[in-house]
């Protein structure tokens, strides 16, 4: 993730705007009702920017978009949750990997290995709940590259999601 991006996230993290009605009638006509039991336990933060996220992914995709990749980019970060961080615990957890690596990091205990594998818990969470395919490879997948060609998922639909995420 870029800098600016990260500084961007950070600040609106601060004061999220929260989820109005149209926002919420999106998202229930999005996901099914597995998935939205799964958005819901978002903070409001996460909500606000995996709207973000959708919204740019929409624009990208253009008026014909499949809402396959709009529930897909709704979805990729609610393994977050798991971590119990919020957003200094987050900054904290974020520049530990970047000294250490996400590689390292990920296998660290406690809630800043969650929050840096946050990926595969998302996938674990969306799988139990029934989610659709795409969901779960996209939430494992979309911060390791080196993932993306067993998602199943287009090459060009990967980066027009990644590009979605401020990779």
């Amino acid at each position: 993730m870029s800098v600016p991006h990260l500084s961007k996230r950070f600040f609106t993290s601060l004061r999220p705007r929260p989820v109005d009605d149209a926002d919420l009638a999106f998202v229930k006509l999005t996901l099914t009702p597995a998935e939205y039991g799964e958005w819901e336990q978002l903070s409001s933060a996460d909500k606000a920017e995996s709207l973000a996220t959708a919204r740019r992914a929409a624009h990208a995709l253009g008026p014909d978009a499949d809402d396959t990749w709009l529930a897909v980019a709704l979805l990729h970060d609610v393994g977050k949750t798991d971590a119990h961080l919020g957003t200094f615990g987050r900054v904290g957890a974020t520049m530990i990997a970047a000294v250490v690596s996400h590689g390292r990091a990920r296998h660290y205990g406690g809630a800043i290995g969650r929050y840096v594998g946050h990926d595969d818990l998302g996938a674990a969470r969306l799988r139990k709940a029934g989610a659709r395919p795409e969901a779960v490879a996209w939430a494992e997948a979309h911060h390791r590259r080196e993932l993306w060609a067993r998602t199943g998922i287009s090459p060009d639909i990967c980066k027009i999601l990644s590009a979605a995420d401020g990779e």
